[in-house]
């Protein structure tokens, strides 16, 4: 029988394709449940779940996450891309495309 899944962080992720230059960006703003504690990132560059990642390395820098995943593993891999799956899925994300200025405001205080 599987675990139930508790919710520890809420992420919520905006995404923005740039068609004159084919480029995708994505800022996420993340919020820890039992405090309200919220992290902000940026816009900047990267496309499909590449939003994942800037989530999860701003929790690690944060020191959200435990000390086993906020650096690389042996094999030189980030320590944090293992979090969600063996912490059966903490984080609920919601993910939403749409205009630059939805990116810009998702990723400002």
């Amino acid at each position: 029988m599987s675990k139930a899944r508790t919710i520890r962080f809420a992420a919520t992720a905006a995404r923005w394709f740039d068609k004159v230059n084919g480029n995708t960006y994505h800022s996420v703003r993340v919020t820890r449940v039992r405090d309200g504690a919220a992290l902000v990132c940026p816009m900047e560059y990267g496309y499909g779940d590449q939003y994942r990642h800037t989530a999860l390395a701003a929790m690690a820098a944060a020191k959200w996450l435990p000390v086993k995943y906020r650096g690389r593993q042996d094999c030189g891999a980030r320590a944090f891309l293992s979090y969600e799956r063996e912490h059966n899925y903490p984080i609920l994300w919601t993910v939403s495309d749409g205009l630059k200025r939805d990116c810009v405001a998702n990723g400002t205080d």
